[in-house]
């Protein structure tokens, strides 16, 4: 490889890592808020893997993260909503079939989260 094709290379490069660096985190990644945990929640629903524990586990950060959010009631409820809404769109665009692998993926980790609070091995 010649010097000229190394340096474009590494410009490619650097680009590259320029544009992954900007790009937005997914939702899970992010810092989690009142719409995440409603979605959480909704994709356990849906998914069939609400039970006591998780049931436990989401109530209880969802009071924590309502507590920190500092919102006031219209723009938590706002939030919330948007939680249901992200879910059920979700579900629906997943077809025959596709939400097998959604429930798989995001729902059986949501399960996890929730129960790892409602354990008290994770803080919500």
């Amino acid at each position: 490889m010649t010097l000229k094709q190394r340096q474009i290379c590494a410009v490619f490069l650097l680009i590259a890592a320029a544009a992954v660096s900007v790009l937005p985190k997914p939702l899970a990644a992010q810092e989690r808020n009142l719409t995440q945990v409603i979605y959480d929640y909704a994709v356990t629903s849906y998914c069939g893997t609400l039970d006591g524990e998780v049931e436990k586990g989401f109530r209880r950060e969802l009071a924590e993260q309502t507590l920190r959010s500092g919102l006031n009631e219209a723009a938590a409820r706002k939030q919330r909503i948007k939680g249901w809404v992200m879910a059920d769109d979700e579900w629906r665009n997943r077809g025959l079939g596709g939400h097998k692998a959604w429930c798989r993926e995001e729902g059986m980790a949501a399960s996890h989260h929730f129960r790892a609070i409602a354990r008290g091995d994770k803080e919500p």
